[in-house]
């Protein structure tokens, strides 16, 4: 009995002398995703790493003169987001030259370009923002006589474009400006579009060589663009993202984030995706690795090197995405093809893309790859199959970056070879009803197939691939993270239509793909995901009960606090 004492009195002294947390919260409901999933009251938080979590009662013994104390008032609190695709240096560049505005049809085209003709000096082009046909009301791009009509007698060009495929849609000014006329010959691989009497229609493809001289921008000022890069850090917060994966940067992206880092600048951990350089030879790949001035793994809790990332095929909302089977002749429109064989397009061939993932393998790096059709799945997994058979390639957690239609044997080769996916469910919200009627409802029933991949035990994080415009919703593919939360547990389309329900998951799933399955993506399981004792202290306190609230209000969650490292990031009304 008297040990027994002792070492109670002994265990009080010890918690009395335990320095004070920099922050505490209590009173929330608290979902801690650890592995019991367990509710509690209360987190507390020293030297940016979680000291406990508990009761309410439990955690106020560490509050002292300087502890940063936040009731949650019964509030819904989860781990940090971690949005693992984004282009957020991308989009601060675009944001200073030309902030995105989603227009939804050809009026709103042409409305857009008549505002640009009055305040765009003479002799300069109007380059219209990206607009993706799959979001355009009539399903088209506009054509060079409805720009014709907007533009009068000044330049204006639309430019489609995603990895190896362009159209550009060009008005007669900008034909006359740029010297096209019947004469001019179309550069190696590309096509002008010409009328029955051989003169040009204003339609390019392929043929960027023509007019990129007219197209040309200065990078914004260094100052305004790490401006615009701080303030979109600060919006993503907003959202409770305490994380972020810049999924395709160089050395100069890892220079720009240390900068916002010394300066303070910098309220969220990043991760980069170095995107490889190199003409797919086994040689060429190996000289641009050690090229580089830092290897994967290097840096800290804030601005840390991912994998390297190569492009593979296209996209599906540009007809690009390498499938198994052709298009067919319902998505001709859609796209702009003729050939209802075609089955996509491919930036590299399989012995490149074997050459560059064997090679950064067996240089120490985890790799991934943007590939988005089935087809394309197919031919990497061959690549990642030829690496294993060098080296053991599942402890590297190889990712599939998209990976949209989802097979059920890709899903068993993928989860023996210890293969991760990060897909983008806003993507059927947005796009769905234009895809569906283009691709047919038997392809769409497993778009976005979350349950196919997780039903084989794969590692799945959903992202937003933010690369334009800084509002949550109204960008080109919204980063608000409860939208793309509210698509996964749903299957509806932004017109309600329901897409493939054996794909849907339950709420807390599609939380884990942004939290814990998302840090697994990085190695990360160790540090974020989760409440834990000893984990970063990222955490987000909601508007919203996301566990009860009617599905209706899942994207309009926000958070009311953010925290990162103990920190208070972001508060509602501050």
């Amino acid at each position: 009995m008297l040990a027994v004492l002792v070492l109670w009195v002994s265990a009080a002294g010890s918690l009395a002398q335990e320095a004070p947390a920099d922050f505490v919260l209590l009173d929330g409901q608290v979902h801690t995703l650890d592995a019991e999933d367990r509710v509690v009251q209360a987190v507390a938080i020293r030297d940016e790493r979680i000291v406990r979590v508990g009761a309410t009662a439990d955690v106020q013994p560490l509050i002292g003169p300087r502890t940063v104390v936040y009731r949650a008032m019964g509030r819904t609190v989860i781990p940090g987001l971690n949005e693992t695709h984004v282009h957020a240096t991308g989009a601060a560049q675009i944001e200073t030259s030309q902030p995105f505005r989603q227009l939804h049809s050809i009026a709103e085209i042409q409305d857009w370009v008549r505002q640009q003709v009055a305040k765009t000096p003479p002799g300069e082009w109007i380059r219209l923002p990206r607009v993706d046909v799959t979001r355009i009301r009539e399903r088209r791009l506009p054509t060079p006589a409805e720009l014709d009509e907007a533009a009068g007698d000044r330049p204006a060009v639309y430019v489609w474009q995603y990895a190896n495929r362009q159209v550009q849609i060009l008005n007669r000014a900008a034909l006359r400006a740029a010297g096209i006329t019947r004469d001019t010959q179309p550069p190696r691989g590309g096509k002008i579009h010409r009328d029955a009497a051989g003169e040009p229609t204003g339609i390019l493809e392929d043929a960027g060589a023509l007019t990129s001289r007219f197209l040309t921008s200065a990078p914004a000022p260094r100052e305004e663009y790490l401006s615009r890069l701080a303030e979109l850090m600060h919006l993503y917060a907003r959202c409770g993202i305490t994380s972020i994966t810049d999924r395709s940067t160089n050395a100069e992206g890892w220079k720009t984030y240390l900068e916002l880092r010394q300066r303070g600048q910098l309220p969220l951990r990043v991760t980069l995706t170095i995107r490889v350089s190199s003409d797919g030879s086994e040689v060429g790949t190996e000289r641009f690795i050690r090229s580089l001035p830092f290897t994967f793994g290097d840096g800290d809790d804030w601005v840390k090197i991912g994998p390297l990332k190569i492009g593979v095929d296209g996209g599906v909302l540009y007809g690009t995405a390498y499938l198994r089977q052709p298009y067919g002749e319902q998505a001709l429109a859609l796209y702009g093809l003729s050939d209802p064989s075609y089955r996509g397009l491919l930036q590299m061939g399989a012995t490149k893309v074997t050459n560059v993932i064997r090679t950064g393998h067996r240089l120490g790096w985890q790799m991934c790859t943007h590939v988005t059709g089935d087809a394309g799945v197919d031919m990497v997994l061959d690549a990642v199959e030829a690496a294993d058979r060098d080296s053991p390639i599942a402890p590297r957690r190889f990712t599939l970056i998209h990976a949209y239609f989802a097979q059920p044997d890709t899903a068993q080769r993928a989860a023996r070879l210890g293969v991760c996916i990060d897909t983008q469910p806003a993507w059927l919200y947005k796009d769905g009803d234009a895809l569906a009627a283009a691709l047919g409802m038997a392809r769409m029933e497993r778009f976005i197939g979350l349950a196919t991949w997780q039903t084989v035990g794969l590692k799945v994080a959903m992202n937003a691939d933010h690369m334009q415009g800084f509002d949550p919703d109204l960008s080109l593919n919204p980063y608000n993270p409860f939208l793309a939360m509210y698509t996964a547990i749903t299957r509806r389309t932004e017109s309600g239509q329901v897409l493939g329900p054996a794909e849907a998951v339950s709420r807390t799933q599609a939380l884990r793909m942004m939290t814990s399955d998302a840090a697994w993506l990085h190695f990360d399981e160790t540090k974020k995901g989760a409440l834990e004792m000893g984990k970063l202290g990222d955490l987000a306190v909601l508007s919203h009960d996301y566990f009860t609230c009617p599905f209706e209000e899942l994207p309009k969650i926000r958070a009311v606090l953010t925290v990162v490292g103990g920190k208070v990031v972001y508060r509602a009304g501050l």
